[in-house]
């Protein structure tokens, strides 16, 4: 089989299972948000049941993400996938089953999701330390951009395909579906046989372990401000999701013109994980600091407000710069950081991000309410751009350079200096 350059991580079986398993299931995965909401609203349920299941899951994964870390580097990364494919296949073919029978309540949709939540929080770090595994190391942002890409385009079609659905049949059904989607990711991830397996430090108690991972991080701290510093990137974007409808629905176009700025933004998401499948750049960390004041754009714009067109345009730049600049820091991540402690690095990373935009979700209101909107906007654009430009005074984040043979590590004075040693 012929592929092109920029997909040549799909020569390698190991991955090309782990791609297709990953698409498969994420798009069943993104057909949920639209297809549980409607099917607890038709069950009788109301707004606020809506927002109690929702927050389950999120309550669900933060909560488990460390643990979810410590396990996924204790134990065969493949193995952890499968494991939470079929337990989310068990939870939503038992959900599908209890809609089919108009016998579902509430707390049952809270208690999947919930449970749900949990699985995922195995699957996220365990998802990005098996990559390493299954590519070499000069191959590893194209392989990244190719998942990334893919979770991009599944959020598009998924919606879609869930209205559908929707539209033809029962919320039953696309439960179903997501439940058969996560089936398949099992089968074809029990066929994949990774390259390699990472050295696995001596097991500790979960608390010695779950320490040794963050300290790994918390030893370089110029990579922890890195990792906080996006977090702030990911509260002050919140912003932007709560009141731009608010700021569209006063004479500005309404729910058609927020539609028309997401779907742009979901376009741009598209684009930026076809750049990344190219774009290497030489110093990986500064050059995503650095771009990432894009993403204070559509705030910006929103305080005036601008016209649609250009804060549709400013969200399509910064959601390709966010798709573009997840797969270079998931890139540097994977090759700074030894494989053995790679799982709970990730969950630390991933822990803060799905924190922060929560947080950033709840403050915009009454931020707004205290502030005035537009000072607002303005305040979360500032908080994007300043702090990122900022982190890139710090020699650490300016010394992790991309080597001439693809792979990424520090950079000592007087030369290369090897990433295994760099780690220890």
């Amino acid at each position: 089989m012929v592929f092109p350059q920029s997909l040549s991580t799909l020569r390698e079986r190991p991955y090309r299972l782990l791609w297709t398993a990953r698409g498969v299931s994420a798009l069943g995965n993104a057909m949920i948000p639209v297809t549980v909401v409607f099917a607890i609203l038709r069950s009788g349920g109301s707004a606020l049941a809506v927002g109690l299941v929702l927050t389950c899951q999120a309550v669900g994964q933060v909560a488990m993400l460390p643990v979810g870390g410590v396990w996924a580097d204790r134990l065969s990364r493949k193995v952890v996938l499968m494991a939470t494919d079929a337990i989310q296949a068990i939870c939503y073919g038992l959900l599908a089953v209890l809609t089919f029978l108009q016998h579902v309540a509430v707390w049952q949709f809270a208690v999947t999701y919930t449970i749900a939540g949990m699985a995922f929080a195995f699957f996220t770090p365990a998802s990005r330390a098996v990559i390493p595994e299954v590519v070499r190391a000069e191959h590893l942002q194209p392989a990244n951009a190719l998942l990334g890409l893919t979770d991009s385009t599944t959020k598009v079609v998924g919606p879609a395909l869930a209205a559908l659905l929707l539209a033809i049949s029962s919320p039953g059904t696309a439960i179903l579906v997501n439940a058969v989607s996560f089936l398949l990711s099992f089968v074809l991830l029990a066929r994949m046989r990774p390259h390699r397996q990472p050295q696995r430090s001596e097991r500790q108690h979960f608390l010695a372990d779950l320490r040794d991972g963050w300290r790994a991080v918390a030893q370089r701290r110029w990579y922890l401000a890195n990792l906080l510093t996006w977090g702030v990137w990911n509260f002050a974007i919140a912003f932007f999701f709560v009141l731009g409808p608010v700021v569209m629905q006063d004479g500005h176009g309404g729910a058609t013109a927020w539609s028309a700025i997401m779907v742009t933004g979901s376009v741009g998401s598209i684009v930026g994980g076809l750049a990344a499948l190219h774009y290497r750049p030489r110093r990986p960390l500064a050059t995503a600091n650095a771009v990432a004041v894009l993403g204070a754009g559509p705030l910006a714009l929103l305080a005036r407000p601008a016209p649609v067109y250009a804060i549709a345009i400013a969200v399509a730049v910064a959601f390709a710069m966010t798709s573009l600049v997840n797969e270079v820091l998931a890139t540097t991540q994977q090759q700074l950081f030894p494989e053995e402690l790679l799982a709970r690095v990730s969950s630390l990373d991933w822990m803060i991000s799905m924190l922060a935009m929560p947080a950033g979700y709840a403050a915009a209101a009454p931020v707004a309410e205290l502030l005035g909107t537009r000072t607002t906007l303005l305040v979360a654009a500032a908080l994007i751009g300043t702090p990122c430009l900022l982190l890139n005074i710090l020699p650490g984040v300016r010394s992790v350079q991309r080597f001439p043979d693809g792979t990424i590590g520090i950079a000592a004075i007087s030369g290369r200096m090897p990433t295994a040693a760099a780690n220890r």
